[in-house]
């Protein structure tokens, strides 16, 4: 046999095995629907997202990428409801179990044994209830919900819960109690899980919680602890934005997010897509010239907060080959380059309190003209927002009053946050 004869066979066998193991593993997943099914659960290959909309706290609630898959529905055996789904997301990928709550109750954060606190959970540690015994963590925003939730009964399903388990690594999102990696490859195995979860619930269900009972939010996407953004997804109306590029063809806006925190400045964020073409000479393989036309695809991340009127332009970045202004603080000038067209304006908003403020919360290089506040965050990302939008709120809390008064408002317009006062507030 030639030795290209023997690499044809080895390819045909190549072939011939991943198609055996195709064929296995559908096999195996028809046999496990069907046992699904025979318990009265529903399975759905590709559920909505409407399966996981209400759902607002981490690994829901962040990001933009946010895709359901494999669901499975039904009732435990004492006709609670609960959802076992995959969930894939920006930051997490995996399945989940839940059951439904008789009330939507705050958020709460409970782990215990081989499992770590989910990613982008903001929560306040608080001590462990002693029933629980060692190896739990608690968090919660309000430690009295904690003391009043975690009673002693469910502190009991919780261990039980726990029992023959490597972690547990449990919260309250609104009306449902959820679970991260439930034993969902044996039914045999997740049916009695189901409905150890489903105790946990009742005694939940049981403790004198009415007055922690959470309204229910508007039916949009949400993001997790910014109830004021909304998703928009598409807005080309947004390409006019002097933030924008304009050169190149194909423009068009992806992944929209509008929103404000707080009394903080509204914002618009979203990813601006365009393409360029050129022409190009190259030597084709008989060495003649030829020319061919190259487009290429472009993408960048905007991000700007409208404020209620225009300020003067004013420029902050990190410090690079430019000079920037000279500040009194050496340790400052160093760090950020500062441009202004007015100079004591940039002294009156740049005041050594608003220096420290920098120094200890360095930026994402920003801008402000023409009313708005613009960012260059480099990336679309919920947490970019979340950080630009934090800062910013710092920042205008901290120029002082005489400046607004000055450019024709009578009030500072974002009251300071805190105790310490502003220079010449």
């Amino acid at each position: 046999m030639s030795s290209g004869s023997i690499v044809v066979l080895f390819l045909l066998l190549l072939v011939g095995a991943g198609i055996a193991v195709g064929i296995v593993a559908l096999v195996r997943r028809q046999q496990y629907i069907k046992s699904l099914r025979e318990r009265g659960w529903t399975f759905v290959n590709s559920p909505a997202f409407d399966s996981i909309a209400r759902l607002g706290n981490p690994p829901f609630g962040i990001g933009f990428n946010r895709r359901p898959d494999d669901q499975i529905t039904g009732r435990t055996s004492s006709g609670r409801l609960f959802q076992v789904i995959e969930y894939k997301s920006d930051h997490w990928s995996g399945w989940v179990g839940m059951v439904t709550l008789s009330r939507r109750l705050p958020e709460l954060w409970i782990t215990g044994g081989a499992t770590q606190p989910r990613f982008g959970v903001e929560a306040t540690a608080v001590q462990t209830p002693p029933q629980l015994g060692p190896g739990w963590q608690v968090g919660v925003l309000d430690p009295a919900f904690a003391s009043e939730a975690l009673t002693p009964q469910v502190c009991e399903r919780l261990t039980g819960l726990a029992a023959g388990q490597p972690g547990v690594n449990l919260s309250i999102d609104a009306d449902q109690l959820v679970v991260l990696d439930p034993p969902r490859k044996d039914p045999e195995l997740l049916a009695p899980w189901l409905d150890q979860l489903a105790t946990v619930a009742d005694a939940i269900d049981a403790a004198p919680l009415d007055r922690w009972i959470i309204p229910e939010p508007p039916q949009r996407l949400t993001f997790y602890h910014h109830p004021d953004w909304h998703w928009v997804g598409e807005d080309d109306s947004l390409l006019h934005l002097p933030s924008v590029t304009q050169s190149g063809h194909g423009h068009s806006t992806s992944e929209v997010i509008r929103g404000r925190d707080g009394n903080g400045p509204p914002f618009v964020a979203f990813t601006h897509h365009w393409k360029t073409t050129r022409t190009e000479t190259y030597t084709d393989s008989e060495g003649r010239s030829q020319t061919r036309t190259v487009t290429e695809n472009h993408s960048e991340a905007i991000l700007g907060f409208q404020l209620p009127l225009v300020m003067p332009p004013l420029e902050v970045s990190r410090k690079g080959w430019g000079r920037g202004i000279s500040f009194e603080s050496e340790a400052f000038n160093e760090k950020f380059a500062v441009s202004a067209q007015d100079l004591k304006y940039a002294y009156d908003v740049i005041h050594p309190r608003q220096m420290e403020y920098l120094m200890a919360n360095p930026p994402t290089p920003f801008r402000m003209a023409d009313g708005w506040v613009w960012f260059s965050p480099g990336q679309h990302s919920h947490l970019v927002i979340a950080h630009c939008s934090a800062f910013l709120n710092g920042f205008l809390t901290r120029i002082p009053r005489f400046v607004y008064r000055n450019l024709g408002l009578p009030e500072h317009p974002y009251p300071a946050l805190d105790p310490v006062s502003t220079p010449g507030a």
